[in-house]
């Protein structure tokens, strides 16, 4: 029987064989006679293994050896004349080969020397007497082209040493080498240490705060087992670790088994947008990878294809309780999927089904409940990923597949690296813009900053762009519950019909307020943070921060509240800053980037077109960009 494990070429040469099974005893001792002149035999295939080194030692007797065993083994015509030919060298080139303990033999002694005082292959190399050993296995590819290319030397080797299976077990991936060695060890490592930075506190010389910066740290996430030959690393960083590996001349076999398929029944109760079915469409190329569209553009509805189509056990991670119930909805209306039947992590539960919806906190709390039990992980709000403790549950968890959503994945802190390491790369994205001009999105009015001096003047400036707006549907955007009070007492004494929604509002009485609100019984909401994400809020065309952070994710988030597009639709955002209050000019300082995602060309004319109700007249000059990243 031969095996040919990439043929004859001038880094390979891979030829087995065994007896014939029908040798008397003479026959069978003049087999291993001759067996062991030109191979080596391998006891967990039963086979013998050509020996580069045995048969280039052979000479002129290598042909009749050849012959012989012929006619006791396995071995054609077709095998003997490689074995030949690959002994005479190819192109008028030397043949060397390289064994299991690395050593180079069989170069001729001008390269050896070559090797021994070119710098350039050095690192290569370690040159002692007349055999020179490779450094690493890791570099035998590397290696070989330098030989052909500088020497026009050919460098045989058993492709078994760079052969690598990655399998799955325990919720980890173990990555079984043939040949391992202490650089390929320590470069596997290195390239699976995550790097991420964290923010400093700078402080002048008498102690006051004048601003952070960046520190880098390392996670080191593999661990090394010698005796098995085995690196085990996170399930997230199969992509990455295989790329690094292929790149290094690797064959990378991935024996992974997938989980079995979910046993609930689906329907499929949506229809994709055109830019949606092209986000998931890129997605399914490595079904892992990051998804950015700008607030408003609907994201979920990429995560609900997936896990319609895959069918797999599904985890989606969230940030707020406020999110799990509105992905539970989105389950029940679109997917067809009784309450009963999705799981729940978070808010005081622990019920694991198969399609699940889980807090960050609760996942990385609960993470050993979760680490094995699903194929696709959905991030949402996936900026979250590299925070502190969220990143352990893109660590933990061993899903295969992972689908990572967020309108603005870059973050101040620059870990957005981290994000693309552990759920994948930046696929797809879609900006403000580009929805604008799909009409996803309503377009931008106003977006005014109106200054005051003083919390009366701020008081007398909400009442006038209140006035200003009395036929609109307004959203008070307030940091703290007492200022939200203070503002619904404040419109109530003045006449205007204002509903108050905080973290300390009832499930009820809120969606009695949303009610009313949307049935014109009052035309404005005042609020905290609890809206800035999470839960589902109704539309609305006036937003107005009158107290806010520096955080632009939050100003975005907050403006997005006021984007619901429908044909007539432009929308108004005013922030009221005291400039009389050091924290609140900061706040403005710092998210005052934000406007910049929110320019549009040609804004003006689209406004006076939708004013004037000519929305067919505003077309996209151009087509709306959407940037890949492999």
């Amino acid at each position: 029987m031969m095996t040919d494990y990439g043929g004859l070429n001038d880094s390979y040469l891979s030829i087995s064989f065994r007896k014939r099974r029908t040798l008397t005893e003479a026959e069978f001792r003049e087999f291993l006679e001759l067996a062991r002149k030109v191979a080596n035999y391998d006891p967990e295939s039963k086979e013998w293994r050509i020996s580069v080194e045995k048969v280039s030692s052979l000479d002129n007797e290598l042909e009749e050896v050849l012959e012989k065993l012929k006619k006791l083994s396995t071995l054609s015509d077709a095998d003997l004349q490689r074995v030949v030919a690959y002994t005479r060298g190819r192109s008028a080139g030397r043949v060397c080969w390289i064994g299991y303990d690395l050593r180079v033999k069989g170069l001729p002694p001008t390269v050896v020397e070559a090797l021994r005082n070119d710098t350039t292959l050095g690192g290569l190399f370690l040159v002692e007497g007349q055999t020179p050993r490779l450094r690493s296995v890791l570099f035998l590819h590397e290696a070989s082209r330098a030989l052909k290319e500088k020497f026009n030397v050919s460098l045989s080797f058993d492709e078994k040493m760079t052969s690598v299976e990655v399998r799955r077990e325990n919720g980890v991936l173990v990555w079984r080498f043939q040949y391992l060695d202490k650089v390929l060890a320590e470069k596997l490592v290195e390239a699976s240490t995550l790097k991420f930075f964290v923010e400093k506190a700078v402080l002048n010389e008498e102690g006051e705060f004048e601003g952070t910066e960046l520190v880098e740290r390392r996670m080191r996430t593999a661990h090394v087992d010698w005796q098995r030959k085995e690196v085990s690393t996170p399930v997230a960083l199969l992509d990455s670790l295989k790329t690094f590996l292929e790149a290094h001349g690797f064959r990378v076999l991935v024996s992974i088994e997938e989980k079995p398929p979910i046993t609930v029944p689906l329907e499929h109760n949506f229809k994709l947008l055109p830019h949606q079915v092209e986000a998931y469409k890129q997605w399914t190329r490595k079904r892992r990878g990051t998804i950015s569209i700008f607030t408003r553009g609907g994201k979920s509805f990429i995560a609900l294809e997936a896990i319609y189509s895959l069918r797999k056990p599904t985890i989606v991670f969230v940030t707020t309780q406020e999110l799990v119930e509105t992905w539970i909805s989105y389950f029940e209306k679109y997917l067809g999927l009784p309450r009963s039947f999705v799981g729940v992590l978070g808010g005081g539960e622990q019920k694991i089904r198969e399609i699940t919806v889980a807090t960050y906190s609760s996942a990385v709390k609960y993470i050993d409940l979760i680490k094995s039990r699903f194929e696709l992980a959905i991030f949402d709000e996936a900026h979250h990923v590299p925070a502190a403790t969220f990143k352990q549950v893109a660590l933990g968890v061993d899903a295969l597949y992972r689908m990572a959503l967020s309108a603005t994945p870059e973050r101040r802190d620059r870990n957005e690296g981290l994000l693309f390491t552990l759920c994948g790369g930046l696929l797809y994205r879609l900006t403000y813009e580009d929805l604008v001009r799909l009409k996803v999105v309503a377009p931008i009015e106003v977006l005014d900053a109106v200054f005051v001096e003083g919390p009366e003047e701020k008081k007398k400036k909400l009442l006038e762009i209140l006035r200003r707006h009395a036929d609109g549907k307004v959203i008070v955007y307030t940091q703290y519950l007492q200022t939200a009070e203070d503002v619904y007492d404040l419109l109530r004494r003045n006449g205007f019909n204002a509903e108050i929604v905080t973290g300390d509002t009832p499930a009820h009485k809120r969606e009695l307020a949303f009610k009313n609100f949307v049935e014109g019984r009052s035309n404005v909401i005042v609020t905290t943070t609890v809206l800035d994400e999470g839960i589902t809020v109704p539309d609305a065309d006036v937003a107005v921060i009158y107290e806010g952070t520096g955080e632009g994710r939050q100003m975005i988030q907050r403006i997005g509240r006021v984007l619901g597009y429908y044909p007539g639709k432009t929308a108004k955002v005013y922030e009221i800053v005291d400039l009389t209050n050091p924290r609140e000019k900061s706040a403005y300082r710092r998210r005052s980037w934000v406007r910049e995602l929110y320019r549009v060309r040609g804004l003006e004319e689209i406004v006076r077109r939708v004013k004037e109700g000519d929305e067919e007249g505003y077309k996209p000059s151009y087509q709306f960009r959407i940037d890949y990243f492999d």
